[in-house]
């Protein structure tokens, strides 16, 4: 049986001693948390094609990378690359459900839920369709750039917005009725699939 990808990170890194606990939370202030995502991802042009891939069927995905890759050690290094993809990965998952959740109440004749319960909702969302993600792949290049790949089925975070829902429109019996069906299931896939434009620039 696989271990969930979140658990994958976990028994590697308390081996390894190397990072805070602190590092593994996107949501967390750490600067090494910063220093993981603060630049967009380059990917070679000599990189495989799963590599380089802009979309994943029926999936979300994300990328991350670390440098100066020792071969002796890559259990390390590949770690230490899925943390930075599963960074990049919830936030991902984090603004495209905010967003999903602010459409919703656009709807409501009357707003009841409050911005903070939006986000508290969406970060469930993230964390948990994180903790269900399985690693694509990993490559190195010969600068010694050790790039990963990981992806989370967009039913699956679809159904983690719709669990969520049932906390955060429970004032709300008509919203929270219509995000539940299975018409809402769809229409939550469709807009998780939909090309992202200026996430970096959300926070």
């Amino acid at each position: 049986m696989k271990k969930n990808l979140l658990l994958l990170i976990l028994t590697v890194f308390l081996f390894s001693g190397c990072f805070s606990f602190s590092s593994l939370n996107p949501f967390s202030d750490s600067e090494e948390k910063e220093d993981l995502n603060k630049t967009a991802i380059e990917i070679p042009e000599e990189a495989p094609q799963w590599l380089k891939d802009e979309k994943e069927k029926d999936a979300l995905f994300a990328i991350g990378v670390t440098k100066n890759v020792n071969i002796d050690n890559i259990k390390f290094y590949q770690q230490k690359a899925l943390i930075n993809a599963g960074h990049n990965l919830t936030r991902k998952i984090f603004i495209k459900t905010v967003l999903i959740y602010k459409a919703y109440l656009e709807k409501a004749p009357e707003n009841k839920v409050f911005e903070n319960d939006i986000k508290e909702a969406a970060k469930q969302v993230a964390l948990k369709s994180l903790d269900l993600a399985k690693v694509k792949g990993f490559w190195e290049n010969s600068n010694k750039k050790l790039f990963a790949r990981i992806k989370v089925d967009t039913k699956i975070v679809a159904e983690q917005i719709q669990l969520n829902s049932k906390k955060l429109f429970k004032v709300d019996v008509k919203l929270y009725e219509s995000i539940l069906s299975n018409r809402a299931e769809a229409e939550l896939i469709k807009k998780l699939e939909e090309k992202e434009e200026g996430f970096l620039d959300f926070f």
